[in-house]
């Protein structure tokens, strides 16, 4: 078949499904429109900036039932919190709302206001009980750090069980990947370069079957007085990660943790995301630091090639 594409505007970004084969008997249009349909229902439960979204309420109720869907996230985002040490922590929102970054309200906080923020951030006070979850009265829960690995891990569910053998599921920029190309070999992913316009690559990975994440400081920033602030924020600090990385790629089956496993360890640095990556064998690894030097877990050494050798270096 000859693939079929679509893309929309949702989850905040840009979001492209690319499906190159499908089984005969099911319609490709209407499991691309399905796709879509299950990205616009998780923005709709899990979107901050919804006033009516399942987040958005228990924010301001700080006591809600929750879908099961989204009951499962929220467990899911506190599992990888844990794993993290806290890197990851969906109690953040306060912090995310007060920087405002990517916004039109985004500024440098006051060392107060962050202060006050960061009192408020602290995953272990999250109260679940059953289908209900309880929040402390100042606490602010923020799912942006995993939303769309989760929407990328239920679209490629929702096409699979419509017959779908091989597509591309691009949500701005988290990659998952149902099979590999329709001939059996693997995709060919570019793992782009953080100093320069986006579909510029320092390097290729070839992959199937797998979620691909990047978390990266060229991603939503701004720019005073000559200092760069980008969005992910340390939950220690207050402030945007400084730690000498560029970017942190993940691979990994499930989309969700690799989408929030970007962000930890990202903030936890190269050499603890390293050893992570070597711990865990179902989990590789791409680090890009401020000095272009590249790292890769021992597992994805075969599968990468850097192909822009003039500006970018492998370290060992």
């Amino acid at each position: 078949m000859e693939p079929i594409s679509d893309s929309q505007l949702l989850l905040g970004t840009s979001c492209f499904i690319t499906i190159y084969s499908i089984d005969k008997t099911n319609d490709p249009e209407e499991a691309l429109n399905r796709g879509f349909k299950t990205i616009e229902e998780m923005e709709n439960r899990l979107s901050v900036n919804i006033f009516e979204s399942e987040i958005s309420s228990l924010n301001r109720l700080k006591n809600a039932s929750l879908s099961p869907d989204t009951l499962q996230i929220i467990e899911d985002s506190l599992e990888i919190a844990s794993l993290s040490e806290g890197r990851f922590d969906p109690s953040i929102g306060a912090l995310v709302s007060l920087w405002g970054i990517g916004t039109d309200s985004q500024r440098v906080p006051s060392p107060q206001e962050i202060t006050q923020a960061l009192a408020s951030v602290d995953y272990t006070s999250i109260d679940l009980n059953e289908n209900k979850i309880s929040l402390p009265m100042d606490m602010m829960i923020d799912l942006g750090g995993i939303a769309k690995g989760s929407a990328a891990d239920l679209v490629k569910n929702e096409l699979m069980s419509n017959g779908v053998t091989s597509a591309i599921i691009n949500l701005g920029g988290n990659v998952q990947l149902i099979g590999g190309k329709p001939d059996g070999s693997s995709w060919r992913i570019g793992i782009q370069n953080p100093e320069d316009l986006r579909g510029q690559y320092i390097g290729i990975l070839e992959t199937k079957d797998s979620a691909v994440v990047t978390s990266g400081i060229y991603e939503r920033y701004f720019v005073q007085d000559g200092v760069h602030y980008h969005h992910i924020l340390d939950t220690e600090t207050g402030y945007p990660v400084n730690n000498g990385i560029q970017s942190l790629t993940v691979i990994a089956k499930n989309s969700l943790l690799a989408d929030g496993l970007s962000t930890a360890l990202f903030s936890l640095g190269q050499e603890k995301a390293m050893d992570y990556a070597e711990n865990h064998p179902d989990i590789d690894i791409i680090v890009i630091d401020d000095q272009n030097r590249v790292y890769l877990s021992s597992h994805i050494k075969d599968d990468f090639r850097l192909t822009n050798t003039e500006d970018f270096s492998y370290t060992p």
